[in-house]
Parts: structure tokens; C-alpha cells; sequence
């Protein structure tokens, strides 16, 4: 499988994940309205119902009972136990229309002889049903109306009504809670449907956006061989008196023009690298120090060409060797650095470095480049690591493409960390951030006294004179392509990666003066 397909995979799995967690919420919250919603019948409703429906049930038992108590007021004894008999089928017959049931399944009559004229016993009743199990058991005292207890009555009243109503409820309550749950299911289906075509849309930018970068990376790395043939031959024409002096003018723009648009390409190019899908670290054990002065001396040059203070503090705990891309460091450093200088016209640049919390295999180190230039406006500031976005400002509008801070961005949250800013207009800014970085060995850096203001740069492997002496002769020249050609063919020496990465930034912006004084403090021959 290839890393393609593995991604694809990956996505797969995703998408398939966060259906189902989809899904599961919404079963999850069915179940739960189904439960809420039987709990509610059987904890509420129907103990209610049961309660209504046996207090009916003792209505109809006294209002049988009055006849009862009639009989035995106002009958003769002779005629009272035919009397009670016929009431009592009577009321034993009677049916419930609403189910076709009799209401009473069986009544115990027992009487008290005492205030009833009557032989003892003779009159005593228990008709009907003698094992009820599910009935409505009401006794009433049968009370005369001068306040006499003539007897007591037992009705079993039955529960066929309560079942009946019981069962319609219970029906109405889950049908007219089935539009809630069929709301709750349609819009579980329209998420998932939304989802669908959301994911398919997100698929479809993807892709579009892939290849617009994979078009821009294309485009740029093509347009640059041609520009450099142009920057070659305006160095050229730089070189010839006669043309300068009849076409200087023109000559002079065309150099600025494509150098302008050379730095442009060169950010578009690392943005699209940076915006790739598979980028990665890939960290080394590095010289700390090393890697510091190497950005200080690169920064360095174009502090002293604008006249600014660069000030630096190194803390004398740091330690001498970390695990880190030294690549996507340097390149984060020095746009830092690079940005700082660029938008400071007087004052000064400092760059920090600390180490705010040592463990035994580990380091968290504090970078901070701050400076007293143009600054930005607090309400820019959530704006500023937008691609391609720029502030308005006289420097952003003659040079740059946007990409600096969103590409350095990126790289710092690639390295588990965040890039934090803050500024001030006419005042100047403040970026720093801080990594947690494998620290190898236990030996910190070294600094005299005076390292804190001025570090001590590390030995670098110099090429071999006659290579020096070609590489001083085309920077004397102004010829960039001889001088860079000597570049690509020092890259091939890994021994000399340091001393390449230090004269780069004189070639890539054409500082040839600075690119031999600096040969000839550092490499004299």
C-alpha cells in the first residue's frame, strides 16, 4: 500500500468513526427518551389512573349501599330478605358499557342485628364471584339516616374498566410520543446526510486545494531557473560601463524587479512545502550554540546595513547538544530575526534565549525575538498569521508575500508548541515561544562574561583554498551564477553544510560586500 492509499485509509477510518459516534449518540438518546418516557407511564400516569379509577369504584360502592340502607329503613322483616336478594342481583347484573363487563363481581352483606328486626344470621349475604383477584374491594357501613350502623357491606367492584382505560392511555401517551421520536430520528438521518455531503464537499476542496498547492510548487520551483538567468545577466550588464551608462536606469529595475519576485517565489515555494499533508521533523542531535551563533552572524549583517543595535542573551545553563529539525528551527529563527530587523528602522533587535524548566533527559527552551520597530495594532494581531495577508504599512506594500509568519507558525504547532505575539503600534513587537526538546548528554554551553552580548562562534570547516579563492572572486565580481554555482558544489560536501548555510543569506540577497568581508574575517588566506 502505498502512502497515498494509507492516508486515504486513514481518512476512511476517520469519517466511518465519527458516523458511528453519530449514530450511538442519537440511539443513545432514543433509548433514553424511550425509558424517560416508560418510566413516566409507570411512575406518574398509571398510579394516577389506578387512584381515579378506584376512587370510582368506591363512588358506585356507595351509591349502591344507599339502596341497601333503604331497604333496610323502610321494609317490613317479613319482606326484607327478598328485598335484599333481588337488590343485591339486581346490582350484581348491572353491566360497564364501555366493556361489557358487570361493575360488581360479587358483594358481603353482614348485618347487625342489634338495629336490623330480624332472626340473627337469617340475612347475612355473599353473592356472586367469591374469588375476585383483580377487583376494586370497597367496604361501606351502612349507616340509617338516624345515624344507626345497620351493617357493612364488602363491594368487589371490577378492574376491567381500569385495564381497558389503562391499555387506551398507555397507547395515546407512546402514539403522540412517536412524533417526537420520528423528529428525533429524521433529524438523526438529516445529520447523517448532512455529514455525507459535507465530508464529500470537504474531499472535493481537499483535493482541489492539493493540487493548487501542488500547482503553485510546480510553477514556483520552474520560475525560478529563468529568473536566475535574468538576476545573472543584469549582474552582468551591472559589471559594463557603457551599458550602465545608457541603460542603467532600466538595468537597475529589472535587477530589483526580479530579485522582489525571486524572494516572493522562494515563499510561496516553502509555503506549499509547509502546507503539505506528509510534512514531518526530522530531528538530530544538534549544537545548541553552534546553531545560535550561526543565526546571530546571519542577522547580523543586515542589523549593522540599517544601523541597529542587535542585542543577545544566551543563558549560560542551555544545553550544549539538543534533539531537534536544526532545519525548521534555524528557518522559524530567522524569519523571526529577518521580520524584526526588516520593521525596525532605528532602535534595536534582541534575541533571548533561556531554558525555563531543566529536567534530567530534557529541556523546555524559551526563544524570544523582540524588537522597538513599526509594531501592530492590537486589532491586527489576530490577522497577522493569515496567508498571504499583510499589514498595511510602506514595508509590507514594497516587498513580501505574506507567508513568513503562517509558514513559521505552522513549523512551531508542528513541534508541539504555539507562536505568541505581542505588540504595540510605533512601539514595536514581541514574539517568543517555547519547546520541550531531548536533551543529549549533561553538559550545558559555556559562556565567558561577555557571551551574553556577544556569543563566541563556533569552528566551521572551511573548503579548500583554490574553492575560496573562486567563491571571493565571483562574490568580487557580483557574479551570482559563478558564486552560486560554487554553492551547489560545496553542498555536496556534508563537512561543509555550516559554512554554506552562512554565506547563503549574503548570495540570496545580493550583498556581495558584506559576502567578502565576511570571507575575509572568517576564512583569510
Amino acid at each position: 500500500m502505498n502512502k497515498q492509499s494509507w492516508l486515504n485509509t486513514i481518512k476512511g477510518n476517520h469519517d466511518l468513526k465519527t458516523q458511528l459516534i453519530i449514530s450511538a449518540v442519537f440511539t443513545g438518546l432514543i433509548l433514553v427518551f424511550l425509558w424517560s418516557l416508560d418510566r413516566y407511564w409507570r411512575e406518574t400516569l398509571k398510579p394516577r389512573l389506578y387512584l381515579a379509577t378506584e376512587t370510582q369504584a368506591k363512588i358506585l360502592a356507595e351509591s349502591q349501599a344507599t339502596t341497601l340502607v333503604e331497604i333496610l329503613s323502610r321494609t317490613d322483616p317479613e319482606h326484607l330478605k327478598t328485598a335484599l336478594f333481588e337488590a343485591v342481583q339486581m346490582m350484581l347484573i348491572v353491566e360497564n358499557p364501555a366493556t361489557g363487563e358487570r361493575f360488581i363481581r360479587n358483594l358481603k352483606l353482614q348485618l347487625d342485628y342489634s338495629t336490623v328486626e330480624a332472626p340473627e344470621g337469617e340475612l347475612d349475604l355473599n353473592e356472586g364471584e367469591k374469588n375476585c383477584q383483580d377487583c376494586f374491594i370497597a367496604e361501606v357501613p351502612l349507616i340509617s339516616h338516624y345515624g344507626e350502623l345497620l351493617g357493612l357491606a364488602t363491594f368487589s367492584v371490577s378492574s376491567d374498566y381500569y385495564q381497558v382505560l389503562s391499555q387506551e392511555m398507555k397507547r395515546r401517551l407512546f402514539t403522540e410520543s412517536s412524533f417526537t421520536l420520528g423528529l428525533l430520528v429524521t433529524v438523526w438521518l438529516l445529520m447523517m446526510l448532512m455529514f455525507y455531503r459535507l465530508n464529500r464537499a470537504k474531499k472535493i476542496i481537499e483535493q482541489s486545494d492539493q493540487a493548487k498547492t501542488r500547482f503553485m510548487a510546480n510553477v514556483t520551483h520552474e520560475l525560478r531557473t529563468p529568473l536566475n538567468t535574468i538576476l545573472g545577466y543584469t549582474q552582468l550588464y551591472k559589471q559594463d560601463t557603457n551599458a550602465m551608462q545608457n541603460y542603467g536606469q532600466g538595468i537597475k529595475a529589472i535587477d530589483r524587479s526580479a530579485d522582489h519576485l525571486l524572494l516572493m517565489i522562494n515563499d510561496i515555494l516553502e509555503f506549499s512545502r509547509a502546507n503539505e499533508e506528509n510534512l514531518t521533523l526530522h530531528p538530530t542531535e544538534v549544537d545548541l550554540l553552534r546553531l545560535l551563533n550561526t543565526l546571530v552572524e546571519m542577522t547580523q549583517i543586515s542589523a549593522q546595513v540599517k544601523n541597529l543595535s542587535f542585542d543577545v542573551y544566551f543563558e549560560p545553563q542551555l544545553p550544549a547538544r539538543v534533539k531537534v529539525d536544526e532545519k525548521r528551527l534555524r528557518q522559524i529563527l530567522l524569519n523571526l530575526l529577518s521580520n524584526a530587523v526588516k520593521f525596525t528602522s532605528t532602535g534595536r533587535v534582541s534575541f533571548t534565549v533561556k531554558c525555563k524548566a531543566n529536567k534530567a533527559q530534557a529541556c523546555r527552551l524559551y526563544f524570544e525575538i523582540e524588537d522597538s520597530g513599526i509594531g501592530i495594532a492590537r486589532t491586527q494581531l489576530q490577522t497577522i498569521f493569515i496567508p498571504f495577508h499583510q499589514l498595511d504599512n510602506a514595508i509590507t506594500r514594497a516587498e513580501g508575500t505574506g507567508l513568513g509568519l503562517t509558514i513559521s507558525q505552522r513549523l512551531v504547532s508542528l513541534m508541539g508548541a504555539k507562536l505568541e505575539v505581542s505588540s504595540e503600534a510605533n512601539k514595536g513587537s514581541r514574539f517568543w515561544f517555547e519547546l520541550d526538546l531531548p536533551v543529549v548528554g549533561q553538559e550545558n554551553i559555556q559562556l565567558d562574561t561577555n557571551s551574553a552580548t556577544n556569543p563566541q562562534s563556533a569552528p566551521i570547516t572551511l573548503p579548500n583554498a583554490q574553492t575560496l579563492a573562486t567563491l571571493k572572486e565571483n562574490a568580487q565580481r557580483h557574479n551570482v551564477l559563478g558564486t552560486r554555482a560554487c554553492i551547489e558544489k560545496m553542498e555536496a560536501d556534508p563537512q561543509l553544510a555550516e559554512f554554506v548555510t552562512q554565506i547563503k543569506p549574503f548570495v540570496s540577497h545580493y550583498k556581495f560586500k558584506q559576502l567578502v568581508e565576511w570571507l575575509d574575517k572568517h576564512a583569510p588566506h
